[in-house]
């Protein structure tokens, strides 16, 4: 694919626990999305299926929006440039927009997509950043992202959080809409980009988020966006983790480094 001749340059917008793309339409693999995802066509429509365990695939429909909610396998083909918005699932709750805000925000995508912002983008949709609801919950959220490489204990957090780890899983659960394990994963995934962003390679960022290794990074990655994080990179992305990709998920602990442009070095070895 010739990414240089895109009418959209590859770009990711990072927040803590808000995430977007918008490029061209990438080659992905089937994949089981951690965050509810509002797919966008920003020319022609794009092509969905997706997979349920009692019935198996679905047929493919045609579709210029689409909402992909958490946890589900899918399968998405596009020959023109698209946008993903992807939900905090603490943050953002989990009721997807109606059809007429979906409309609205497919339209102001489809109209802004070269220079829109992570924050405007959802506002389009109707999707303001909200506080969570439970601050123990929201406490945390942010242990994982501030020690992500060593935050790894279900007890540990229900002691953060001043519940039992019973109380703690069906609570977690609750508010987040997927286990702890899991959104512990996705915020991994942001570590990881904040880091390529500094100028860190693919191997810096599996370190820094807890993975054993850069190949590890590279199994859970494919497996969550349906392609490789070196694949990712050999796009030429942009990653901006400027404030205005900053949600009210990380609260106090704002202060993600600026963006570093597209030229990114992926070291030999990385994935």
């Amino acid at each position: 694919m010739d990414f240089q001749n895109s009418p959209v340059f590859p770009r990711i917008c990072v927040g803590p626990a808000r995430a977007m793309y918008v490029g061209p339409g990438l080659q992905l693999d089937p994949h089981l999305n951690v965050a509810t995802t509002i797919a966008v066509s920003l020319d022609t429509d794009f092509a969905l299926r997706t997979h349920d365990p009692e019935h198996g695939w679905s047929a493919w429909s045609s579709c210029p929006v689409a909402v992909i909610p958490s946890q589900t396998l899918h399968h998405l083909r596009s020959a023109g440039p698209m946008a993903f918005l992807y939900l905090d699932p603490l943050g953002d709750g989990r009721a997807p927009p109606g059809p007429a805000m979906l409309e609205d925000g497919h339209r102001r995508l489809r109209r802004e997509a070269r220079t829109i912002g992570i924050r405007a983008a959802f506002d389009g949709f109707g999707l303001p950043a909200r506080r969570p609801s439970d601050e123990r919950i929201a406490r945390v959220v942010r242990e994982i992202e501030r020690r992500p490489h060593e935050f790894d204990s279900a007890p540990e957090a229900a002691g953060l959080a001043c519940l039992s780890p019973s109380r703690f899983r069906a609570r977690f659960a609750d508010e987040v809409g997927l286990p702890f394990t899991r959104y512990r994963l996705w915020r991994r995934m942001a570590v990881v980009m904040r880091t390529v962003a500094d100028g860190g390679s693919l191997t810096d960022g599996a370190l820094a988020a807890g993975f054993a290794s850069s190949a590890h990074l590279s199994t859970a990655f494919r497996r969550m966006f349906g392609l490789s994080p070196r694949a990712l990179l050999a796009t030429g992305v942009a990653i901006d983790v400027s404030e205005d990709a900053v949600d009210v998920g990380k609260q106090a602990d704002a202060g993600a480094p600026g963006p570093a442009g597209i030229d990114r070095l992926v070291k030999n070895g990385d994935p």
